[in-house]
């Protein structure tokens, strides 16, 4: 039962994805880009999602920059759903005809300067709570993308756009490469049957595929994505991964750690970064180089030689990420200096009158005992330290050897002997957040 009305829900949202597309297509022609693809700069006059405000009660974000934002909302589909459409309607977008909304899921796409945002609002199965997820899909239009001849339109919609031909998968990714270069994309990484480029903050996926129940046909796919920061990399790249949730470019290089580093140190200045130190300074086994621009915004660029090849990730952090992540640093720093200073609880500990050659610091004691003695002075402290209120954690006591553990909150004991009838028992005491005082001698 459960799994046919899965199967008729997803026919349903197929269908009505289907009606939305075909609505679609006329009304985003008015708002279609215009111009070159959007700097970070631009898009971020238009929307910035990282400022959006939440619902009431809202989680923590999984994710929330510039491009994108992922979270989990108190309510229902439908009036999570009219709070964001409230939102960006006030900002001046508009809703793209068509759309999907039911108490099962909600999307809809917006349009704004040449803009596409698609906001989708679903179950996450917990009671009374939804998944909102925003998409800033740059300014470029998929239809507008260069395609080889002869091919024909599939399917399309606001932020995607679908093409068949007769041409195989090989020859016709080969010949949309050289298109889109041609139009200034840079290549950016591949994932299967993916290929990846960018063109200032926009990046764009072309999936070069079997087209499915076309009789082994070609099916070409164009869609864009923001990014959240401009991350260049070199043209020739190999295992390239772009991850706008984490900001960061990792990929692998042919070329020399120092000819990566001239390449970044080049490119870099050309968009305000500057380099904090002239060359790059060891950390373990990589070698890294920070840049900062005028907004305090840091880049940190780690290189380091695997299997031959220049592994190189590329990591960028806000203002507000460096100065967050600078103030629980000095936080901690102030929080050790003050547990450093402040007074320790003191704990008085009974010596046995036979002890000798004892040795004592804040935290520890270390004394001789005659043959045969450790055993029951270690039994007499056991005593006492239940009496105080010590729990015992670990516990094995013998003739000839022992070693047991207390605590008390935060305050730590552990105490050890050795006795082996030959020569004085070594006995000692080792205290953690609480101050050691010797008593009875």
């Amino acid at each position: 039962m459960l799994s046919h009305l899965k199967s008729r829900w997803l026919s349903r949202l197929f269908v009505a994805m289907i009606l939305e597309i075909a609505a679609s297509l006329a009304a985003h022609a008015a708002d279609a880009p215009s111009g070159s693809p959007a700097t970070v700069g631009e898009a971020a006059k238009v929307l910035d999602l990282a400022t959006l405000p939440l619902m009431a009660g809202a989680e923590p974000p999984q994710h929330r920059n510039l491009a994108g934002l992922f979270y989990t909302a108190p309510g229902t589909v439908k009036s999570v759903f009219e709070f964001h459409r409230k939102q960006i309607i006030d900002k001046q977008w508009k809703q793209v005809p068509g759309g999907y909304v039911s108490d099962e899921a909600t999307t809809a796409t917006f349009a704004r300067d040449g803009f596409s945002l698609s906001l989708s609002v679903y179950p996450t199965g917990k009671v009374g709570a939804v998944s909102v997820t925003l998409t800033n899909h740059g300014n470029v239009d998929p239809s507008k993308l260069p395609v080889p001849p002869g091919v024909k339109p599939f399917f399309g919609g606001p932020v995607n756009a679908s093409y068949i031909t007769e041409t195989s998968v090989e020859k016709t990714a080969d010949a949309c490469r050289k298109l889109l270069l041609a139009k200034g994309w840079q290549p950016y990484g591949t994932a299967g049957d993916v290929l990846f480029f960018k063109q200032n903050a926009v990046r764009l996926a072309a999936r070069i595929s079997t087209a499915p129940a076309q009789g082994g046909k070609t099916d070409i796919d164009y869609s864009t994505e923001l990014m959240s920061v401009d991350l260049p990399a070199p043209a020739d790249t190999v295992r390239l991964q772009y991850a706008d949730v984490n900001t960061q470019l990792s990929f692998d290089a042919k070329t020399s750690e120092q000819d990566i580093v001239r390449f970044y140190l080049t490119t870099l200045a050309k968009s305000g970064w500057e380099a904090t130190t002239k060359n790059p300074i060891k950390i373990d086994f990589k070698d890294m180089l920070i840049f900062r621009n005028r907004k305090k915004d840091m880049l940190t660029l780690e290189i380091n030689n695997v299997e031959g090849k220049t592994r190189v990730l590329l990591r960028h952090q806000s203002a507000a990420e460096v100065a967050e992540i600078e103030r629980r640093i000095e936080a901690e720093a102030e929080r050790r200096k003050a547990e450093k200073n402040k007074s320790l609880p003191k704990l008085a500990v009974t010596l046995p009158p036979d002890a000798t050659d004892i040795k004592k610091t804040k935290n520890r004691i270390e004394f001789q005992l005659p043959v045969g003695k450790a055993k029951a002075a270690v039994e007499a402290w056991r005593k006492q330290f239940a009496k105080d209120g010590w729990k015992e954690e670990v516990a094995a006591s013998e003739d000839m050897a022992g070693s047991i553990s207390f605590h008390k909150g935060s305050q730590a004991l552990s105490v050890s002997y050795s006795d082996t009838g030959y020569i004085p028992a070594e006995v000692t005491i080792h205290a953690t957040n609480v101050e050691l005082e010797v008593v009875g001698k």
